[in-house]
C-alpha cells in the first residue's frame, strides 16, 4: 500500500482519491479531503526549500489517501506551527531540538504528532529527513496529549454536565420545537446527540435506513440506531457500525425527521425517488448539495461519499443555538450553560462510570476501540463516594460495630448500664455507655469512639 502511494503522487497536477473518496490535486494550495476537512497545505509549502516541500506534499498526501482527513489537517496544523516557530525551512535535528524548547506540558504532544509523520517521511523513502533526525525522535520519550482532565476534575464549564443541566438542556429543546424557535432537525439533531453520546460526525452521517424498530425475546419492541463508526483507521465512510439502543420517544422523533427529510430532499431535486433510494438518504441532509442533482444515478454516485450529509460542525452549532435560544443556565456556575458536543459524550461515560460500570462497558458504550480513554471515567470521580456507601454501607456496619464497640438503643440495653459510673459524657450530654469494669485513665470521650468497650 506505500508502494501504491508513494507512486500516485510523483505528478503533481494528478489526481488522486483521499480515504474518505474525494479527488484532489497534490499540486493544489488547498486540499479538499472530505466533507469537513480542506487543508490549507500551500502555507507549509510555502515556507519550505522546493525539494523539501515536495517530499512534504508527497507524505501528507499518504496520510490523505490512507487515513482519515482529520489526521493530516492535525498533522498539516502542526507542522505548520513549527516552521512558523522556528523559521526553518529544511528539517534538521537542531530545528527539532529548538522547537522542542519552545513547548511545554500542554503542547508536547505537538511534537508527538509531528514524530509520527516525520518516521512515515522517512519510511516512504522521500528526500530530506535524514537517519540523525530519526536517531534524535526516537531517543525522547514525548507525552501525548494530556486526556480526561475536565472528567476527572469534573469542569463545570467543560467537563460533564450534571443531570440538572442534562435534563435541563433536552426540556429546553423540546420547548422550544413547540413554540416554534427551532426546527424539527434541529430537534432531532440535539437529542440525537444528547441521548446517544455519539460524536457528531456520527450523527451526521446517519441514514434513514439507521433508524430501525426491532423486538426482543420476550416479543418486546426495542428501538435501534446503526450508528455509524469513526475514528477507526481502516474503515470507509459508513464501513462499520454498531448498534445503539434508543428510546421510543426519540425514536418517534428520528422517525419523523427521516419523513421531512424524504419530503425535503425530492422538493430540492425536483423529482420522486423510489424506495431504496430514500433509505439511502442522509437523515440530516444538506439540502444545497441536494439542488445540484439531476438524476437518480447522479444521486445514487454521491451517496458513496459524504458530500450530501450536513458537515458535522453543524451539529455543535445547532445545540449551543438551542441553548442560547433556551437561555439555559448552569445550576453550579449560575450562567448560561456553555454546550459543546464533546460535553454530552462526557457526560455519557461519567454517569456509566458514577453507575459503578467499569472500563469495558464505559468504551463500548461510548464506542471506543480499546479501554486505554475509558479509564479516566472511574478515575477520581466524587459521587463514587456516595454511591459506594449506598451499595455496601449497610454490609459493613455490623463489622464496624464488631471492630469499635457496639450500638445500643438505650442506656438499659447497655452492658454496665443501671452503673450510673458508666455514663460517657461529652459538653454535659451522655453519649453512651462503658461496658469495661476494669479500671481506665483515658481522657474521655476522643479514645472511647474507637474502644471496643464503648457502647453509644
Amino acid at each position: 500500500m506505500e508502494n501504491n502511494a508513494k507512486n500516485q503522487v510523483t505528478i503533481a497536477k494528478e489526481q488522486i482519491l483521499s480515504k474518505a473518496g474525494y479527488l484532489f490535486c497534490p499540486g493544489d494550495d488547498y486540499w479538499r479531503l472530505d466533507k469537513n476537512v480542506k487543508i490549507p497545505v500551500g502555507s507549509v509549502r510555502c515556507l519550505l526549500e522546493d525539494s523539501i516541500a515536495r517530499s512534504y506534499i508527497k507524505t501528507l498526501a499518504y496520510y490523505a489517501c490512507n487515513l482519515s482527513a482529520s489526521h493530516a489537517k492535525n498533522i498539516n496544523e502542526r507542522f505548520l506551527h513549527m516552521l512558523k516557530s522556528t523559521r526553518a525551512s529544511i528539517i534538521t535535528d537542531s530545528l527539532l531540538i529548538s522547537y522542542n524548547s519552545t513547548l511545554n506540558k500542554n503542547t508536547e504532544w505537538y511534537l508527538a504528532t509531528i514524530r509520527g509523520f516525520l518516521g512515515k517521511w522517512h519510511d516512504l523513502g522521500y528526500e530530506g529527513i535524514s537517519d540523525d533526525v530519526i536517531d534524535l525522535l526516537d531517543s525522547w520519550i514525548i507525552k501525548g496529549n494530556i486526556k480526561g482532565d475536565v472528567i476527572k476534575r469534573l469542569d463545570p464549564v467543560s467537563g460533564p454536565l450534571s443531570d440538572i443541566e442534562l435534563q435541563a438542556f433536552n426540556e429546553g429543546a423540546i420547548q422550544a420545537y413547540e413554540r416554534d424557535a427551532i426546527s424539527l432537525t434541529d430537534l432531532a439533531l440535539s437529542l440525537a446527540i444528547s441521548n446517544t453520546g455519539r460524536r457528531p460526525i456520527q450523527i451526521s452521517h446517519l441514514r434513514l435506513k439507521d433508524v430501525l424498530q426491532g423486538s426482543n425475546i420476550k416479543g418486546e419492541s426495542t428501538y435501534l440506531l446503526n450508528m455509524p463508526r469513526a475514528k477507526q483507521r481502516a474503515t470507509d465512510f459508513r464501513g462499520q457500525f454498531k448498534q445503539f439502543a434508543i428510546t421510543h420517544e426519540l425514536w418517534v422523533i428520528l422517525n419523523a425527521q427521516a419523513l421531512y427529510a424524504v419530503q425535503s430532499v425530492e422538493k430540492a431535486i425536483g423529482f420522486g425517488l423510489q424506495e431504496m433510494d430514500r433509505l439511502e438518504l442522509p437523515l440530516f441532509p444538506d439540502l444545497n448539495e441536494f439542488s445540484k442533482i439531476n438524476s437518480a444515478q447522479q444521486l445514487r454516485d454521491l451517496l458513496k461519499i459524504d458530500l450530501l450529509h450536513i458537515k458535522s460542525s453543524k451539529v455543535s452549532a445547532t445545540c449551543r443555538r438551542i441553548a442560547d435560544k433556551t437561555g439555559i443556565h448552569s445550576e453550579r456556575t449560575g450562567e448560561l450553560l456553555n454546550i459543546s458536543s464533546v460535553r454530552f459524550r462526557y457526560t455519557t461515560g461519567a454517569r456509566a462510570a458514577r453507575e459503578g460500570f467499569g472500563e469495558m462497558v464505559i468504551a463500548e458504550l461510548l464506542d471506543h476501540s480499546d479501554t486505554q480513554n475509558a479509564g479516566v471515567y472511574i478515575k477520581n470521580i466524587p459521587e463514587h463516594v456516595e454511591k459506594l456507601d449506598q451499595a455496601v454501607g449497610h454490609y459493613l456496619a455490623p463489622y464496624a460495630q464488631a471492630f469499635a464497640g457496639i450500638l445500643v438503643d438505650s442506656e438499659s440495653d447497655a452492658k454496665r448500664g443501671n452503673d450510673l459510673s458508666s455514663r460517657i459524657k461529652a459538653e454535659g450530654e451522655g453519649i453512651g455507655t462503658c461496658g469495661s469494669y476494669g479500671f481506665c485513665g483515658a481522657n474521655v470521650p476522643i479514645p472511647c469512639y474507637t474502644c471496643m468497650h464503648f457502647q453509644p
